[in-house]
């Protein structure tokens, strides 16, 4: 993947769950591994709490307005 190569929200998620992912099994981080399983997105591909996909919709809106 390339600097300049773009993700789709949903990917960008998925990115940062697996970011989240690796750096629990580097660091054994049982606060870290407390956030990620809040994070996870069910069978439906959905988080379990709507509210958090709402939350994660505006912060790639204020990274947009950053770029």
């Amino acid at each position: 993947m390339n600097a300049t190569d773009t993700l789709t929200v949903e990917q960008a998620y998925r990115a940062m769950l697996a970011f989240l992912e690796r750096e629990v099994d580097l660091t054994e981080s049982s606060d870290l591994a407390d956030l990620l399983a809040g994070y996870r997105l069910g069978a439906d591909g959905r988080t379990s709490d709507p509210a958090l996909w709402d939350e994660w919709l505006e912060a790639v809106g204020r990274a947009r307005l950053k770029t």
